[in-house]
C-alpha cells in the first residue's frame, strides 16, 4: 500500500509540474507577443497590411459587369445616375454600399398587360395588349428615372393605361366585346397608334407588327 501511494503521489507531482510548465509556457508567450505589439514599428506594419486588405478588398467588390443584352448604368444611394451609359461586358466602379449597377436589358423584350376598364355604357371590359418593347440607347437613364428597371411595365402602367382607358370608354361593351371584326380592328388600330405616340415621346421602340390586343367579357373568363 505504501508503495503504491508514493507512486500516486510521484504522478500526481509530475502533473501539477505539467501543468505549471505548460502554464509558464503560455505566459512567456503572452509576454512576447504583448512586447511586440509595444514596437511602434510592428504597429506601422499591422496598420500596412489591414489598410493594404481593406483596400483590395473594397477594388475588388467595386467591380461590376454589365450583363450581356444590358447596358449598365450607376445609381447612388440618393438616386443620382452617374451621367454614363455602359456597354454590356465592359467592367465599371461602383462604390460599394453608396453606388450599385443597374443592368437595364436592351434586347427587345415582350410584355403582357391585362387591366379592366368602363365601356360607354358603364360596363367592364378587359383588355389584353401584348407588345415587344426596346429603349433607346441614348435615353437610358431618362427611362429608367421615368420607369423603373422594368420599364415595359412601367410605360404599360403609366402611360398605356391612359391612352387605352380614353378610348375605351368611348365605346359600348357591346361594340367592343360582340362587334365586327372590321370595327373592332379600327379600334385596335387606335390603340396602337396612340402607344406608338406615347412610346415616341418616351424614347421607347414599340414594334407595331408585333402587337395584339383583344377585348373580352371579364365574367365570362372566371366562369
Amino acid at each position: 500500500f505504501g508503495s503504491s501511494f508514493r507512486l500516486a503521489h510521484s504522478e500526481l507531482g509530475s502533473t501539477t509540474l505539467a501543468w505549471e510548465g505548460g502554464a509558464g509556457a503560455m505566459a512567456a508567450r503572452a509576454a512576447r507577443i504583448a512586447r511586440w505589439f509595444k514596437d511602434t514599428e510592428n504597429l506601422k506594419n499591422v496598420a500596412r497590411m489591414t489598410a493594404g486588405i481593406s483596400f483590395f478588398s473594397l477594388a475588388l467588390l467595386s467591380m461590376k459587369r454589365v450583363s450581356p443584352g444590358h447596358v449598365g448604368l450607376i445609381e447612388d444611394r440618393t438616386g443620382n445616375l452617374r451621367p454614363y451609359v455602359y456597354d454590356d461586358g465592359q467592367l465599371v466602379i461602383a462604390i460599394p454600399v453608396w453606388q450599385r449597377c443597374i443592368n437595364i436589358r436592351l434586347i427587345p423584350v415582350k410584355k403582357r398587360f391585362i387591366k379592366e376598364y368602363k365601356t360607354k355604357d358603364g360596363k367592364d371590359v378587359e383588355v389584353r395588349v401584348l407588345c415587344r418593347l426596346q429603349p433607346k440607347v441614348h435615353w437610358v437613364p431618362e427611362i429608367y428615372l421615368k420607369f423603373g428597371k422594368d420599364y415595359g411595365r412601367g410605360f404599360l402602367e403609366q402611360e398605356a393605361s391612359i391612352d387605352i382607358e380614353e378610348v375605351v370608354r368611348r365605346y359600348t361593351f357591346d361594340e367592343l366585346v360582340k362587334g365586327s371584326e372590321d370595327f373592332v380592328d379600327k379600334v385596335v388600330d387606335e390603340i396602337t397608334s396612340r402607344l406608338n405616340d406615347a412610346s415616341a415621346f418616351h424614347k421607347i421602340k414599340v414594334a407595331t407588327e408585333e402587337t395584339t390586343i383583344v377585348f373580352l367579357d371579364p365574367e365570362a373568363d372566371e366562369e
